[in-house]
């Protein structure tokens, strides 16, 4: 693959919109179909409408040239040239450094703040990776309640809406669709993920990030259907709201 040519990397005081990378290189992104940290990035990417190639691998028998790139044996890898950068925050941060239509706020302070909401949507989507897992109903409810519990917090430090900042689209919206969205496919069999009542400004942001083209367009076309075969596959609690005789019986549970 073709590296980065240093020549091209450049800086402007009076106009921070112009790209600081070689616009020549095509960042090619590599993925799982169903990682919501990969859903992540192809947000921010199709937000900053960056022309980009994605690949998709098994991570449940990664190739070996993405294991060696890949220190974590995770996604996304967002290749440039001979570059690889792993982590989805790293992964967004670049591309917000490096390319117009900005997504954080200009204000350095709003800034921090966004960026620590940001870190706060991992825990929240720990939790409903393990609503997916929960053996349970007894732990999925009690899973259930955490993850109501953070949506707390962040229900009362939203000040605006349709928005995380209000009328701008952020790294926060795109850090916090994946979540929503699997929830939301959680809800099509085991309605109560959300509560509008008790998170009425989360419900409105989460109804208005669903009809972004942004996030419709940042997942596979089947997502639904890869996403109930993958509940199915891990078989907890969630899994017994499918229809059985659509699956082939699982022997034992995997994460893929």
């Amino acid at each position: 693959m073709e590296g980065l040519n240093l020549s091209a990397w450049h800086t402007s005081a009076k106009d921070e919109s112009k790209p600081k990378i070689d616009v020549e290189i095509k960042p090619k992104l590599v993925s799982f179909k169903l990682c919501p940290f990969v859903q992540k990035a192809v947000i921010a990417l199709l937000q900053k409408q960056i022309d980009y190639d994605i690949e998709y691998i098994d991570l449940a028998a990664p190739p070996d040239w993405f294991l060696e790139i890949s220190p974590f044996g995770k996604v996304p890898i967002l290749i440039m040239g001979d570059d690889a950068i792993f982590e989805s925050s790293a992964i967004i941060e670049f591309l917000e450094d490096n390319y117009p239509n900005k997504l954080h706020p200009a204000d350095l302070i709003q800034r921090a703040h966004n960026r620590s909401w940001i870190e706060y949507s991992s825990p929240c989507l720990v939790d409903s990776f393990n609503l997916s897992i929960a053996r349970d109903q007894e732990s999925f409810e009690q899973t259930l309640k955490g993850l109501n519990e953070r949506f707390d917090q962040l229900e009362a430090y939203i000040k605006h809406v349709p928005y995380f900042n209000g009328d701008n689209f952020s790294i926060v919206d795109a850090s916090y669709a994946p979540l929503f969205h699997r929830l939301q496919s959680m809800e099509q069999l085991k309605p109560g993920m959300f509560d509008p009542d008790r998170h009425p400004k989360i419900n409105q942001w989460k109804n208005q990030l669903q009809k972004e083209d942004s996030v419709r367009l940042s997942t596979v076309s089947n997502f639904n259907e890869l996403y109930r075969e993958l509940l199915w596959t891990r078989h907890g609690y969630i899994s017994s709201f499918l229809d059985a005789s659509e699956y082939q019986p699982v022997e034992a549970p995997s994460f893929y």
